[in-house]
């Protein structure tokens, strides 16, 4: 194997070695560049103390971020790289955390404290040749997830570990040997100990992979121990002649067969988690009334509890509560840009798309209702119809000038709306009367 360096990176590894340090890259670059891939971020281990690191490449070039697990963020030559002195880690207390971090002599010893054998090569920049103690370029070439050392100690130390394995396995199509397959699923309890973002970031990054479907549908267990929502999905069929897999495995489909958009990702990871809590069956087989909004619902407490950002949130709990039935015309259409703008309903076609090829024979005929719907959708855009309050030929000042006031206007102005996408006109001298007969009518 032959790894070049950024000239900034290699510039770096060159002056430790003027000053008498071994300097070797390590990491996700080496992993990357093995798989073909274009390694975005370099880290570089060496035998050189943090305070010699600052020595070498000047205090004002240097973060001292990561000091106390011997990391300094380097700036020079126009590149930057993380510089963190050969180490070996003890006592993780909190499942995630070493407690003790003590200095090591050799790159071996570095190596051997790394989770998984594909992230415990190294580059030694001096040689031009790889440094690969635990077999890591063999797994690449089998696609095999393999731990450094003993997989259940490997957990033990950091549980967070066992969501990475999954997000590389779905990233890049790896199979996990049969020890550390055992000791995922047995130490996924620890799971618990780890802070709700931390988790959050793992399952989005995890939700991108090409092979997400065969990890999901391979791990649910593991994602439940945080999402324990998932459980009565994972054998539960559907009774319907509409779907051939259980809600779990059509799930799994429908997150990849989604396109590569996190937020899309997201919507169909959670949107048919309900669909068990509102199964009923009767002679025509199974049926879930209300499972879209049912869905929007745990999401959002779900999403609340992994500490989601509002408006990602809010986001995908629209899509979610949308997701169950294509619009069959122009006014549905524009009853859902009253609540979703544009971007956001073309995020929605997607995930109606996604949920559609993730059924039995890929419903053909509800693709015509998708294309259908998307039609719409462009005569809205391009003949800029009304679909939103503020779209309005009228506005909160002019009934404010009628005597409305507080909730009364935003009430109004909605059924204003309601009116409008109905049919009725939307001018300004057809709006005025109507609003002040609803103001007499409700108010007076």
């Amino acid at each position: 194997m032959t790894f070049q360096l950024p000239d900034a990176v290699q510039k770096m590894c060159n002056l430790l070695y003027d000053n008498h340090f071994e300097a070797f890259v390590v990491g996700g670059c080496i992993r990357d560049a093995f798989l073909g891939l274009t390694p975005h971020d370099y880290d570089i281990t060496t035998n050189a103390l943090p305070e010699q690191i600052i020595q070498i490449f000047g205090k004002e070039n240097c973060s001292e971020y990561g000091r106390t697990f011997g990391t300094v963020g380097v700036k020079y030559a126009g590149g930057f790289a993380e510089i963190t002195t050969f180490r070996t880690e003890t006592d993780y207390t909190d499942y995630r955390h070493p407690s003790t971090v003590l200095f090591a002599d050799s790159i071996f010893d570095d190596l051997a404290r790394r989770d998984f054998t594909c992230n415990a090569m190294a580059w030694d920049a001096k040689n031009h040749q790889l440094v690969d103690p635990f077999g890591g370029v063999q797994d690449l070439q089998n696609k095999i997830l393999h731990c450094v050392g003993v997989p259940s100690a490997r957990f033990r130390e950091d549980a967070l570990r066992i969501l990475r394995g999954m997000r590389f396995c779905a990233r890049f199509g790896f199979q996990p040997d049969l020890l550390t397959d055992s000791a995922m699923r047995a130490s996924a309890f620890q799971l618990k100990h780890i802070s709700a973002e931390r988790i959050f970031s793992e399952l989005r990054a995890m939700l991108m992979g090409d092979y997400i479907t065969d990890i999901l549908i391979r791990y649910p267990e593991i994602l439940a121990v945080r999402i324990p929502e998932i459980l009565p999905c994972i054998a539960f069929t559907q009774h319907t002649h509409w779907h051939d897999f259980t809600v779990w495995e059509h799930i799994a489909r429908a997150v990849g067969n989604a396109p590569k958009n996190l937020t899309v990702r997201l919507a169909m990871f959670f949107h048919d988690i309900a669909k068990p809590q509102c199964f009923t069956v009767d002679a025509d087989g199974g049926h879930f009334q209300g499972h879209a909004q049912k869905s929007a619902e745990s999401a959002d407490k779900i999403l609340l509890r992994l500490k989601a950002d509002n408006y990602t949130r809010k986001l995908i709990c629209k899509l979610i509560a949308y997701h169950r039935e294509t619009p069959k015309n122009l006014t549905s259409v524009r009853k859902i840009l009253s609540v979703l703008d544009y971007d956001e309903f073309a995020l929605l076609i997607q995930v109606l798309d996604a949920d559609r090829i993730s059924k039995l024979n890929g419903e053909p005929e509800e693709r015509t209702k998708i294309d259908r719907a998307e039609a719409f959708f462009k005569v809205c855009k391009e003949q800029h119809l009304c679909c939103r309050a503020k779209d309005l030929d009228i506005s909160g000042k002019d009934l404010l000038a009628i005597g409305l006031e507080g909730k009364q206007i935003g009430f109004v102005l909605n059924e204003l709306l309601e009116s409008v996408i109905s049919g009725t006109p939307n001018r300004r001298e057809t709006l005025l009367p109507l609003a002040e007969e609803l103001y007499h009518d409700l108010f007076c």
